[in-house]
């Protein structure tokens, strides 16, 4: 039950370290200018990365710990369950990789 919780809190997590770097930059693109909000949240985005590392570690800990297993051995949780949470953790981790990439480019924007 506790890796459902790390799962969707380290999802997001990363969703909320993205919304200083990837959100305006989509947002940019699809013709919104008016951004000064999400430049604000700049200033937060160590905090933000901070937090979303450290829940990526725990959800990490909690789908790949051997009591994980012995679980799904005894009847506790299923075994399809237990790999649709580890898809889940790895797809937050992709997608927190990218959000840090897109992130740190630098863009310029010409008016």
């Amino acid at each position: 039950m506790k890796s459902n919780y790390s799962s969707f809190i380290s999802t997001v997590a990363t969703t909320l370290s993205a919304s200083c770097c990837v959100i305006p930059v989509i947002l940019l693109t699809l013709g919104f200018t008016n951004l000064g909000l999400f430049a604000v949240l700049m200033r937060y985005r160590p905090i933000t990365l901070t937090i979303s590392f450290v829940m990526l570690a725990i959800a990490f800990y909690v789908v790949y710990r051997p009591q994980a297993e012995v679980d799904c051995a005894n009847g506790i949780c299923s075994r399809k369950a237990l790999l649709r949470q580890r898809k889940i953790v790895w797809l937050s981790a992709g997608l927190m990789l990218l959000f840090i990439i897109v992130g740190s480019l630098p863009i310029a924007i010409t008016m």
